[in-house]
């Protein structure tokens, strides 16, 4: 079961396996077949290869794409994957939302395969301003010394016509001394404990956060700075109403030549609350992961802070300072991360919306945990 859970965890999930699965006319149960046929570029240093085919010592040069081959790719939200790479789609990335690994060397594209990496991966607008929800989530996270992937927001096409999409740069990937991509083995927490993607949220019987931070704490090279990044990382996802964190979006990286991982720098960090403003009712609000006994952020109170830090092996007057702290820095950020983001990109996004939702949680947070009001 350990075996093909990590596995399993490899692939695409919902829609998007459905579509592949479709495609390239495989089973949707069928996990073994779906790897053989995608798994030349999976997350991590691993590529999957049927019986008789080796990497092969030499590389081929990649499948150029030019630059409409992109935007049609972007307009048509993935869809045009197949059109495309066809039969020789040979690339996989876990998840449930469209996206496409590619390598890009700074001007131009290219399509993965077993002998050339990807070294970024885009992201398409499926779920209307996901992208902008998710660059400025990222956006904060960094200003707030979270370790982050790196994320660039871009348009497809002009004006009222254009189309976002965001190009993230792969953290499991590296350049050897000659200059090329090489891959780094990396396996989320759902990997790392056996745990089949079915699992991912605690409240459907996934891993809690104490049997995160036992992880981190029992298998990370700086289990200190790991569990402190965890934390942080929950506060972050409270404050800014992601509540779409859950154990695949965790992971361990392994540099190389080290056999002790490292926790990786955190991704598909997406502000939901504010997707929940744009179409009411789109997402459920409770989070992934519980913070003591509830899941429902609302519910949420000081005694769930101290479960919360007991489960993180940590003082609870550390972590509520920590709470404290970002609860009352995080509304400035939000309003400078914002004003950044409309300074160079001409598009309208109700990003007052996004900056008042995360302002009235952390006011509220240090209204209902700390019984005071910090001065606007």
């Amino acid at each position: 079961m350990d075996a093909h859970a990590f596995f399993e965890g490899l692939l695409p999930e919902g829609k998007v396996r459905q579509r592949i699965c479709r495609q390239l006319g495989i089973s949707l149960d069928d996990d073994a077949g779906l790897l053989f046929a995608i798994g030349e570029d999976c997350a991590g240093a691993l590529s999957i290869l049927p019986a008789g085919v080796t990497p092969g010592t030499e590389r081929e040069p990649p499948k150029k794409l030019t630059m409409d081959q992109i935007n049609r790719l972007v307009r048509s939200l993935g869809e045009e994957t197949s059109a495309l790479a066809g039969r020789n789609q040979r690339f996989s990335l876990a998840g449930a939302q469209e996206k496409q690994p590619v390598i890009f060397d700074g001007v131009s594209y290219a399509l993965p395969d077993r002998g050339n990496p990807s070294g970024h991966i885009l992201k398409f607008e499926t779920v209307q301003r996901v992208c902008f929800a998710e660059l400025i989530a990222n956006d904060m996270a960094r200003l707030m010394d979270l370790p982050v992937a790196a994320t660039e927001f871009l348009e497809s096409g002009k004006s009222d016509e254009a189309v976002p999409y965001l190009r993230i740069e792969r953290y499991d990937r590296m350049r050897d001394a000659s200059g090329n991509l090489i891959r780094l083995h990396q396996e989320d927490l759902l990997q790392a404990l056996g745990v089949p993607t079915i699992f991912k949220y605690q409240h459907d019987g996934g891993p809690s956060i104490k049997e995160v931070a036992e992880v981190l704490r029992e298998n990370t090279a700086r289990p200190i700075d790991a569990l402190s990044h965890l934390r942080d990382w929950q506060i972050f996802n409270y404050l800014i109403g992601n509540w779409d964190g859950h154990g695949k979006n965790l992971a361990l990286l392994y540099a190389p030549d080290q056999a002790v991982p490292a926790l990786a720098p955190f991704y598909d960090l997406v502000a939901i609350e504010f997707l929940n403003l744009v179409r009411p009712g789109t997402w459920s609000r409770d989070m992934a992961f519980s913070i003591g006994d509830h899941h429902e952020p609302e519910r949420i109170t000081r005694a769930d802070w101290v479960v919360f830090a007991k489960d993180l092996g940590m003082p609870p007057k550390r972590v509520l300072g920590r709470l404290e702290e970002l609860a009352t820095c995080l509304p400035e950020i939000a309003g400078k991360t914002l004003q950044a983001f409309t300074e160079t990109h001409d598009i309208e996004v109700v990003s007052d919306r996004l900056e008042e939702s995360i302002r009235r949680r952390c006011h509220w947070t240090l209204n209902s945990v700390f019984a005071n009001r910090p001065a606007n």
